[in-house]
């Protein structure tokens, strides 16, 4: 009998067949015929309505405490019509503790065993099936919740158990030495977060990413790009815009657990610009330090990050007097807003009494570590600003 659309049946387009809200009286044989002007062909199907979903009977117990570095071992009975249980079942298991998550499926050890003979959790048509679970206790070694979820073809049920490592009288708490800080990084440059996890052993430190579409943080896991060190320290190469935002470290041993938030920032790289220069002349008096300004604008996230150096030229020889002035640098806000990632840092230096004693250009070097830039200023020197002019010999009349 051919099937139309109804309430009953959906023929979509593409030859798909949709049967809402199936029950026995849909089982059987069907057929699914294709022509056209050419030939035609068809396909025969049967259709089973099994009415026993899978059932976990036996749950985990609300809490389960177990020893530092011992294995952790489950157990659970299922019910299911499934015929072929050990190819058509899945298990998978989640841990999670405050905003902690970490799938442990990966972990996850387990065998099958059938009861044969009638028993409590027997059912008309249902198989039972005893499950063991192991999760060696390397992955099991903080405190937190464990959900099991056993699926099979056609439903699926889980069940939850609070874990708890028991402490040790002399267990230490995890900590943080030194606690890790937010950063800047440049476009493209690598970075590394240092830091290092303290406490009894074992430590187990997970890094996290803040979603910003779900507000979710979400676990990072080793590959290409990020590297998790055993210190809890973390890698992140050829760092780009979408690395910018929310970082979590969470660590946990037994004894508790800790945990840091940061922000990493990525700039954009911009060349260094000297935007009020030396003068072009600067008069100094004699025996006098000389004091000057300029003002750069640099993609730098600190004073550090500036290199300076002085030097002094006259009638084409060259001498380097860095060792020989002092400076400060501090960063003027909302001075020379471009719209990138760049800021106004204004150096302050003084140039020490004798090398302001001669003719000739100061040449002052500034750079950062992709760019610098240079400016000059024609030293002039003159008198004494304190001391009124006096001859010493008074010239005498000849």
């Amino acid at each position: 009998q051919e099937i139309v659309d109804s309430s009953d049946y959906k023929v979509y387009p593409n030859g798909s067949l949709a049967i809402p809200d199936i029950d026995a009286d849909n089982e059987g044989t069907y057929r699914v015929v294709l022509s056209n002007g050419d030939g035609s062909t068809s396909v025969d199907i049967e259709v089973t309505v099994l009415d026993i979903a899978l059932v976990i009977e036996k749950q985990l117990p609300e809490e389960i405490i177990i020893a530092p570095e011992e294995d952790l071992n489950l157990e659970v009975i299922v019910s299911t019509a499934t015929s072929t249980l050990e190819d058509d079942i899945t298990l998978s298991l989640q841990y999670s503790s405050n905003e902690i998550k970490k799938d442990l499926t990966k972990y996850l050890q387990f065998n099958l065993l059938e009861f044969t003979a009638e028993n409590q959790y027997s059912k008309d048509n249902a198989r039972i099936w005893e499950v063991n679970l192991r999760v060696p206790f390397q992955h099991s070694q903080a405190s937190g919740n464990l959900t099991l979820v056993v699926r099979d073809s056609h439903s699926s049920d889980s069940t939850i158990t609070h874990l708890i490592i028991a402490k040790e009288a002399n267990d230490e708490a995890p900590f943080f030495d030194p606690v890790p800080s937010s950063v800047k990084s440049f476009h493209g440059d690598d970075l590394f977060i240092q830091t290092s996890v303290k406490g009894s052993t074992p430590l187990t430190v997970l890094w996290f990413k803040l979603d910003p579409y779900s507000s979710e943080f979400i676990e990072i896991v080793n590959d290409d790009k990020f590297t998790i060190h055993s210190n809890g320290s973390l890698s992140i190469l050829d760092t780009m815009e979408e690395d910018e935002g929310s970082y979590r470290v969470e660590v946990a041993n037994n004894a508790g657990s800790a945990k840091v938030d940061i922000e990493i920032e990525v700039i954009q790289r911009i060349d260094l610009v000297i935007v009020k220069p030396l003068p072009r002349q600067t008069h100094v008096y004699h025996g006098k330090d000389l004091d000057l300004e300029v003002t750069v604008y640099a993609a730098i996230t600190s004073e550090d990050d500036l290199t300076l150096s002085l030097g002094h030229s006259l009638k084409g020889s060259y001498k380097d007097i860095t060792d020989y002035f002092t400076y400060t640098i501090s960063e003027e806000d909302d001075v020379d807003d471009r719209g990138d990632d760049g800021r106004t840092w204004v150096i302050k230096f003084i140039v020490s009494y004798p090398f302001t004693d001669d003719l000739g250009h100061l040449i002052l070097s500034i750079g950062d570590e992709y760019s610098g830039g240079i400016t000059t200023t024609k030293l002039f020197i003159g008198g004494d600003d304190e001391i009124k002019p006096y001859f010493d010999p008074k010239p005498e009349d000849v």
